[in-house]
C-alpha cells in the first residue's frame, strides 16, 4: 500500500485524538465506536502502534475526512511530503506555491479527466485516463508523480527561459528574431540535457543562472554574419540538419536542386516563382525550431528507425 511515503505512527495519532477531541468522546466511547478495547485505541492514539486500515476506514466514515487524511495530512501536506521523498525539495523551497497549484490540478483532472489518444496497431484509440485510483482518498503515488513532473518541466523551462532572456538581452545587440530564437535553443538545452545526461534534481536556481550564463557566452562569443542566427542546431539527424541548411538562402537552393534532380530528374530553376519557393522552404524554419524544441534526442532516434 505504502511505496515512498510512509506514515508516521505519531502524526496519525495525533490526528485520531484531534477526532475524539472533536466529537467530544471519552476514549471508552471512542474505541466502543470502533469496536476496540480501551488500550489498543489508546496506543494508537499515542502513537505507540499504527492503526490498521480497517480501523482508519470506520474512523473515516464516523468523522467525514479520507483515510488517506489520518495518514498524511490534507492533501498540500502529502503532495509536499511526496516531492521532498523522491529529492525535490529544494525545487519545492523554490516554488512554495506548487503543492497548492498541484492540488487545483488533480481536482481539474479529476473532474475532467484527459483524452489520451494513442496509435495502436495502426489504429487510432481514444481512451480517458482515469485521474486517481486510490481507494483511501487521496491520488496514487504514480498518478502524483506524473503531475508532479508535468508541472516540474513547465516551471523549469519558465525559470530558465526568463534567466537567459534577461541575460541575452542585456549582454548583446541581437534582433527581436535573433533573441527570441537564442532564448529557445537556450532553454531546450539546459532542460534536456540535465533530463537525459545529468539530473534534474540537480537544476536549482542556482545552477539554471550558471548554465544560462555559460551557454549565452559561448552563443555571443560565435563568429556568425550579421543578421545571422547565433544558433547551431544538432544536425546529426535530420530536424536539426534542416533548420541549418534554410538558415541559408544558398544551402536551400541547393536542397531544392538535389530534390529536383532526385524525383524529376531535372535541375532547380530559380525561374518561374523559384526565388518564391526558397522563401516558402526557408519559411518553414520557424516552426522546425518549435519542434526542435519540442523533441529530445530518443525522438529523433525514432523518427529515424520508422
Amino acid at each position: 500500500m505504502f511505496e515512498v511515503l510512509k506514515p508516521d505512527k505519531k502524526a496519525v495519532g495525533m490526528r485520531l485524538r484531534q477526532v475524539k477531541d472533536d466529537l467530544g468522546l471519552s476514549f471508552s466511547e471512542f474505541g466502543r465506536r470502533l469496536d476496540l478495547k480501551k488500550p489498543t485505541i489508546n496506543a494508537y492514539v499515542r502513537g505507540d502502534n499504527l492503526a490498521p486500515l480497517e480501523v482508519l476506514e470506520k474512523v473515516s466514515r464516523l468523522y467525514g475526512k479520507p483515510v488517506d487524511w489520518f495518514y498524511y495530512g490534507e492533501l498540500t501536506d502529502y503532495i509536499a511530503s511526496y516531492i521532498e521523498k523522491i529529492g525535490y525539495g529544494i525545487f519545492l523551497k523554490e516554488h512554495p506555491n506548487l503543492p497548492q497549484q498541484i492540488e487545483e490540478e488533480l481536482f481539474r483532472l479529476k473532474n475532467n479527466p484527459k483524452r489520451v489518444i494513442k496509435e495502436q496497431g495502426g489504429l487510432i484509440r481514444e481512451r480517458i485516463e482515469i485521474s486517481w485510483k486510490s481507494e483511501t482518498g487521496y491520488p496514487d503515488e504514480g498518478y502524483l508523480e506524473n503531475v508532479f513532473f508535468d508541472f516540474f518541466e513547465k516551471l523549469s523551462r519558465q525559470d530558465i527561459k526568463q534567466r537567459a532572456e534577461d541575460y541575452l538581452a542585456t549582454h548583446t545587440n541581437f534582433s527581436e528574431a535573433q533573441l527570441m530564437e537564442a532564448v529557445n535553443y537556450v532553454t531546450n538545452t539546459i532542460y534536456t540535457t540535465y533530463q537525459l545526461v545529468r539530473d534534474l534534481k540537480d537544476l536549482t536556481s542556482e545552477t539554471i543562472a550558471s548554465e544560462v550564463q555559460n551557454i549565452s557566452e559561448e552563443l555571443i562569443k560565435r563568429d556568425v554574419p550579421a543578421g545571422s542566427s547565433p544558433v547551431h542546431y544538432d544536425d546529426s539527424f535530420l530536424l536539426g540538419k534542416l533548420i541549418n541548411i534554410l538558415e541559408d538562402s544558398q544551402e536551400t537552393r541547393q536542397l531544392l536542386s538535389n530534390l529536383s534532380l532526385e524525383l524529376t530528374n531535372m535541375p532547380f530553376s530559380q525561374f518561374h516563382y523559384g526565388y518564391e519557393l526558397v522563401d516558402a522552404m526557408q519559411s518553414l524554419r520557424p516552426k522546425l525550431i518549435e519542434l526542435y524544441n519540442q523533441t529530445n534526442y530518443d525522438d529523433w532516434i525514432n523518427w529515424a528507425e520508422k
